[in-house]
Parts: structure tokens; C-alpha cells; sequence
């Protein structure tokens, strides 16, 4: 697996590119980085095959639809955040990200759009209703989404925020192998096992 990982202005979100032997890809939550993936697709001869949501809220899809239209990549996010990608249905937010309409909609499973690399949806519901995590086991990599952060968990205030799910979410993930890269949403990488102390057994206030 080849992986190309950005910090995306100004909401500081992570945006990643994971790329197999053949050049093909899958772009993780675009945020508003849309020049910084089409910079990095075309330097590294890549052809995004599907772009993935975490979650649908707007800093993380903001440039869904133009990243689309301009490499012709399918979208996916999980089946119970779909509404939020449409400003029709999505919660009233400060950010009000442009409509996009996602070709696949996926639950908790194996995802097969690259062939070469094992990688696995874990809904994490708690941030919001749809909040998933990406799964590669064999390269002991974890994509977080706005679940898990380098000493912090994502909010649970905004609609569709859930304590007890969260709190449940992040006890899935825990479980994981110590030596498990996570790349989140927001900030820098981290590890399951530098994380461990405080987040085995984790419970809100």
C-alpha cells in the first residue's frame, strides 16, 4: 500500500490517498483539499477508483462533488449518513458543503474497491449516526474519522451525536492491535497502544 497523507485547511482535517501496486486508488474524505488530491493523483499517476466519507459532516465532505467530477470516482459513505450529504436534509450547520450524491452505500463489512488490500468498514456510530472507520489489518492502519484523535474522541453534541454509542465505538477499536497506525480526522497520526492508557474503558462525564 502506498499512502499519501494531508492536513487539510482550515478545519485542520485528514485527508488520505491510499494507492495499490497498479496506481489504483481510494481517497478518504476530501475535505476541502481538492487541490491537494487532484496535485497528488496526477504527480503520482493515480486513478481514484472511489472516494470514501467517514462521516457526513461538511468539513469532511465538502469537496466531494468536485473531486468527483474531475477524476470520475465513485462515492461511497455508510447507508445511515447518506441524507447528510444533500443540504435538503443534512442538519443546519455553519459550514454548508456543496450537494453530492453517493454511488454506493455501505454498512459494516469487507469493501472490495481496491483488490489488492484488505480493507474493512467498522461503523462506529457516536459522532454521528453513519461514523465509520477504515480497517486494513494487514498493514496495521486504522482511518478514524472523527471517532478517535491523538489524545481526544470527536464530539458527541452535534445531532446525531450519541454518548453510549461513541463510548461503545471506541471500546471496538480499542480491542485493536497496540501497534495499529491511526490516521484521524483531525490532527496528528497516533497508535492504539499510545492511546490505550486513557481510552480502555473510556466513559464521558
Amino acid at each position: 500500500m502506498r499512502l499519501y497523507a494531508h492536513r487539510v485547511e482550515p478545519f485542520d482535517n485528514g485527508m488520505y490517498l491510499l494507492a495499490d501496486e497498479r496506481g489504483d486508488a481510494i481517497l478518504i474524505d476530501p475535505s476541502r483539499g481538492e487541490r491537494e488530491a487532484l496535485a497528488t493523483i496526477r504527480d503520482q499517476g493515480l486513478t481514484v477508483i472511489e472516494i470514501l466519507n467517514t462521516h457526513g459532516h461538511p468539513d469532511h465532505v465538502f469537496d466531494n462533488a468536485s473531486v468527483k467530477e474531475r477524476t470520475r470516482a465513485r462515492l461511497a459513505i455508510h447507508r445511515a449518513d447518506a441524507y447528510r450529504l444533500d443540504p435538503a436534509t443534512r442538519p443546519v450547520s455553519m459550514l454548508d458543503a456543496p450537494k453530492s450524491v453517493a454511488d454506493d452505500l455501505f454498512e459494516d463489512g469487507p469493501l472490495t474497491y481496491l483488490r489488492d488490500l484488505d480493507l474493512q468498514a467498522i461503523h462506529t456510530p457516536g459522532h454521528t449516526e453513519g461514523s465509520t472507520c477504515f480497517y486494513l489489518p494487514n498493514e496495521n492502519t486504522l482511518f478514524s474519522g472523527d471517532l478517535l484523535f491523538a489524545g481526544n474522541v470527536g464530539r458527541i453534541d452535534l445531532p446525531g451525536g450519541d454518548a453510549r454509542q461513541m463510548e461503545a465505538s471506541l471500546a471496538r477499536v480499542a480491542t485493536m492491535p497496540p501497534g495499529t497506525r491511526v490516521f484521524p480526522g483531525h490532527g496528528p497520526a497516533t497508535t492504539i497502544g499510545d492511546e490505550l492508557r486513557w481510552l480502555k474503558g473510556f466513559r464521558f462525564a
